[in-house]
């Protein structure tokens, strides 16, 4: 039977009186702890050591976008450019109410925000969104599915065609493309339901800025991007 020193862990001899490690006396019962060192049958020699409950870490990311990517502090919605057309109808009601020429602004402010409608709602589709290098679409869809069905329950659902994954919010298919230069953009179209039922420009540019914003803003924070 091995004996070691209490104090500073020193095995010693049986019969010694002080620890040659620090220099304790040994004499005292209390003062030491006798261990069984006898060697371990010839089957437990070379099992592998019990495996320790390690920490789950998230595997390190990386980005190399460009510095213009855009990155998102918050799912609001992308910022509307044709808040001014408000004004022109206002304008354009008063003078109709007037008696005035308050139709033909109407029309003009109608025509010109239709343009500007279907411009800006191309334009979101380009918008390049920061992301990170070398992920999957089983990457994307196992992180994000879970944030997306937790905050919108049955009202989000993911699809996949070829390489692209999609997600499917309010009438609108969102399709997330991977780029190269490690960024991502959102190519909104509408869904079967949202193509009988798109009268409404306005509306359907709302809903675009809201989805947009919601899918790039959580599949960027899904990845730490805004500390990249």
């Amino acid at each position: 039977m091995a004996k070691f020193c209490v104090n500073c862990g020193t095995k010693y001899e049986e019969g010694a009186k002080f620890c040659s490690g620090c220099g304790a006396r040994l004499e005292n019962k209390s003062g030491v702890i006798a261990l069984d060192d006898s060697p371990l049958p010839s089957h437990e020699q070379h099992m592998p050591a019990p495996a320790q409950n390690a920490p789950v870490t998230e595997p390190p990311y990386a980005s190399s976008a460009p510095p213009d990517a855009i990155i998102l502090k918050s799912s609001a919605p992308i910022p509307s450019k044709i808040g001014w057309t408000k004004w022109g109808y206002i304008a354009g009601l008063l003078l109709l109410a007037a008696g005035g020429f308050g139709i033909i602004i109407l029309l003009v402010v109608l025509m010109i925000s239709g343009f500007q409608i279907s411009f800006h709602k191309d334009k979101m589709r380009r918008m390049k969104f920061k992301f990170v290098n070398n992920v999957s679409n089983d990457d994307i869809y196992n992180k994000l599915s879970p944030i997306l069905t937790q905050k919108y329950g049955d009202k989000i659902e993911f699809d996949q065609e070829g390489d692209t994954l999609s997600v499917h919010y309010n009438s609108i298919i969102y399709d997330i493309n991977i780029e190269e230069d490690s960024t991502f953009t959102i190519w909104w179209r509408r869904s079967i339901a949202g193509a009988f039922f798109s009268f409404n420009e306005w509306k359907e540019y709302k809903k675009i800025r809201i989805g947009t914003a919601m899918v790039a803003y959580e599949l960027q924070k899904a990845f730490n991007v805004c500390k990249l």
